[in-house]
């Protein structure tokens, strides 16, 4: 057995989906271990559903997350659970940069991505 190495990429989005890189994939037919990603929000809100439990843990800025009628604020090397079902909203008022971790989701069953959002007043470009 040896290690396995996952290089670094670059953060890419779009109007519909936040700012992010995989650096284990998710893959569709589903997956026994972790899925990995960064992802950053600036001046954004990122609200979407997963059959899998969510982790992140936050690398930069300041998040807010709100699951269940639940909201957290994250400072710097805070971690959070959002647990599988929930719908997770998470917003930066100016700036978060986060890993999440994905935990197994053997049958593939889909994420739903419910929408990225501006804050009125966030952080710019």
């Amino acid at each position: 057995m040896h290690p396995t190495k996952f290089s670094t990429g670059t953060l890419v989005g779009s109007e519909r989906e936040p700012r992010h890189h995989d650096i284990i994939p998710p893959v569709r037919d589903g997956w026994s271990q972790i899925a990995m990603m960064e992802w950053e929000l600036r001046g954004e809100s990122w609200t979407d559903q997963h059959p899998h439990d969510e982790y992140n843990y936050l690398l930069a800025g300041r998040l807010f997350v709100e699951a269940g009628g639940v909201a957290v604020e994250l400072g710097l090397g805070d971690a959070v659970r959002v647990p599988a079902g929930a719908v997770g909203r998470y917003w930066a008022p100016q700036y978060a940069r986060m890993l999440a971790i994905y935990g197994p989701n053997p049958d593939g069953h889909a994420s739903e991505s419910l929408g990225l959002e501006r804050l009125a007043g966030g952080a710019a470009d």
